[in-house]
């Protein structure tokens, strides 16, 4: 039995090599990533609002999200490569050296910070007509990106705060200063916080090859929760990035005054918000003209820019509606701001 059983191995283990490499191939990780269609997500679920409790809006705002599958497995390609709602690029750049996982952590962050933009713009506008309505806020300095010869990479996560650095004439807790202040030696100690509030310091030492520490900084707005009015909840959820912004920012402001912008309508879209009110480009246009068409969106905003800009969403969606047979007519709106969105809105009621 046993010299059967050593005679038909070596038969086994060639039959068994064809499969055992297919399988690897479906499995394997490959450096790209595929943005495919999503869903929508109503901005009341995500964002509570203690004020106008009577008030019932009879439509809709939803920001639209869709699927991004960081380095798919060769099956994943091969699935997506095929769909006329799929598109697949290659990972390049920092992103190429992020893992998934901090890849995710970048995504909360862009969300984080797009949430308290949309408080800040949303309360703001509704304030012009009911000064009860009070915002407070705060600008606080975050790790942004690092590159992958940072040192002491493991120990400054994505969203730190940036406190200060040892530099050449003492202090500096300026991010724009720290270059001028970080000449006379290869190694400075930075102090930054961290998501619980903990004060670290560490040494980052400078690239021999590019002379720069490897990290990025970002400033953002924080709003300041004890001092603004009316009270608000930020529901959790798995949907990350700062795309949502825009359509964060008209659900709060309709939840904040006495009209209801929605028109009864079914309104959804996609773009970033800024601290002035300004709508800027997002990614995977195709992917939310197909969720937002398929979900039947009466009104879709789309970030559209002048001609000083190389990119224009709204190129891109009518671009996409071409590819895949959906009329864009009286449903894709260009914007360029929040008041463009609020004043189209408005003027359906009219």
């Amino acid at each position: 039995m046993n010299e059967l059983t050593n005679k038909a191995w070596p038969i086994v283990r060639l039959l068994l090599i064809p499969y055992l490499c297919l399988l690897f191939l479906l499995v394997y990780p490959i450096q790209y990533y595929m943005d495919a269609p999503g869903g929508l997500a109503e901005v009341e679920n995500l964002i509570e609002i203690d004020y106008n409790q009577e008030k019932v809006a009879q439509g809709s705002i939803s920001t639209t999200y869709i699927i991004v599958v960081n380095r798919p497995s060769f099956f994943q390609f091969i699935v997506g490569y095929f769909s006329p709602y799929t598109t697949i690029a290659a990972l390049t750049g920092s992103y190429a050296d992020y893992t998934n996982e901090e890849r995710s952590q970048i995504s909360y962050w862009d969300k984080y910070t797009s949430v308290d933009a949309s408080l800040i713009v949303a309360f703001l506008a509704a304030q012009i007509d009911n000064p009860d309505i009070t915002i407070s806020y705060v600008e606080k300095v975050l790790v942004y990106s690092k590159a992958s010869y940072l040192s002491n990479y493991q120990s400054i996560a994505f969203g730190d705060e940036f406190i200060k650095v040892e530099g050449d004439n003492g202090t500096v807790t300026v991010v724009s200063e720290i270059a001028n202040n970080t000449l006379l030696s290869n190694a400075y100690d930075f102090t930054f916080k961290n998501s619980n509030n903990e004060m670290y310091t560490v040494t980052l030492t400078k690239d021999a090859t590019t002379n720069k520490f490897g990290i990025t900084f970002r400033a953002s707005y924080f709003v300041d929760k004890e001092l603004t009015f009316p009270s608000y909840r930020v529901v959790n959820s798995n949907i990350g990035g700062p795309s949502g912004g825009l359509l964060q920012t008209l659900a709060i402001y309709n939840m904040l005054v006495k009209e209801d912008i929605t028109q009864g309508l079914k309104i959804a879209g996609t773009g970033t918000i800024g601290y002035d009110g300004s709508v800027g480009y997002i990614g995977g246009v195709k992917q939310k003209i197909a969720t937002a068409y398929m979900n039947k969106v009466d009104v879709f905003f789309i970030p559209s820019l002048d001609s000083n800009y190389y990119y224009d969403n709204y190129v891109e969606a009518i671009r996409a509606c071409e590819e895949l047979g959906i009329n864009p007519d009286g449903w894709v709106i260009p914007i360029a701001t929040f008041a463009d969105a609020l004043d189209y809105l408005q003027g359906l009621g009219e």
